[in-house]
């Protein structure tokens, strides 16, 4: 999928519809039964990570959901939620506000392959259920690797290469699709990234890499 596309998917009326359903708990217990819940794992792994005043990347932060659960942990740091998608970076806002955690989250209304972040600015890159969006996951992570501080961490949750992992994750003939977990090791050791744990969550994966 190209970022044009890949833009007004998450634009507008359908925007705002795809916001509902990535939020709703209904929806969301539904996805977690099948496809496996990445929050608990995730949280595990980076609360290792995690002194305070980090900054954390979000790309594609959607609704939030993983990047205000990184907000609550910060005390000076703070998390920058990238979208290309307006509607959710104003959802965010929304929700930052009535959890009292605007001041730790900035809005970066840019394309994940082209941040305009400075080099070695980042603590910690993260992404969930977006690389199989796009059609070049491979110059995201690029970008990932920049902004990146020497010995900073990127963590990926997103769908593995399965029947029901193939189903879900269907974005047209110019997405990625979802991942194997060789190949999203592939991916990352041609990145030069170091201390790889690559992990199935039952039809999703989770991998964890340093710089």
């Amino acid at each position: 999928m190209t970022e044009r596309e890949t833009k007004n998917e998450w634009t507008g009326i359908k925007g705002r519809l795809f916001a509902w359903h990535l939020d709703n708990p209904v929806m969301r217990s539904f996805e977690n039964l099948l496809f496996g819940n990445p929050m608990p794992v995730f949280l595990s792994e980076v609360s290792g990570l995690i002194k305070g005043d980090e900054t954390v990347l979000d790309i594609g932060a959607g609704t939030g959901r993983f990047s205000l659960a990184m907000a609550e942990r910060l005390s000076t740091g703070k998390v920058i939620c990238l979208d290309i998608s307006e509607v959710m970076l104003e959802y965010i806002g929304r929700k930052a506000e009535k959890l009292g955690l605007r001041d730790r989250i900035q809005i970066l209304n840019a394309d994940a392959s082209s941040t305009g972040l400075n080099d070695a600015s980042v603590d910690i890159a993260i992404s969930n259920n977006v690389l199989h969006e796009l059609s070049s996951p491979d110059m995201v992570l690029s970008e990932v690797k920049r902004v990146l501080k020497p010995g900073g961490h990127v963590i990926i949750t997103d769908f593995r290469d399965n029947f029901m992992g193939r189903i879900v994750s269907h974005h047209g003939k110019n997405s990625h699709g979802p991942f194997r977990i060789s190949e999203m090791e592939s991916i990352l050791t041609k990145k030069d990234f170091t201390d790889l744990k690559i992990r199935p969550i039952r039809n999703s994966l989770i991998g964890i890499a340093r710089k």
